[in-house]
């Protein structure tokens, strides 16, 4: 018999696990926020770098995991 999944589990299973702040490829944090932390970055990716993304975005489709140094793993 077929496993009934309600809908808050599948939105769950369908959330990315990373945002752009895990990101490899995310560059210049600025715009710090009121408790003192940058939350917007820029992407080469994300229209040639020329605008700017929240890093609270989930994940896209060139995701790379940063290391603790800031490169790729």
């Amino acid at each position: 018999m077929a496993k009934r999944i309600n809908r808050k589990q599948a939105q769950e299973a369908a959330t990315p696990q990373y945002t752009c702040r895990d990101c490899t490829f995310s560059y210049d944090w600025h715009e710090i926020g009121a408790n003192g932390k940058p939350f917007m970055c820029r992407c080469a990716y994300y229209t040639d770098g020329k605008y700017c993304k929240f890093l609270s975005d989930k994940q896209c489709e060139h995701f790379e995991k940063r290391k603790d140094n800031g490169k790729a793993e």
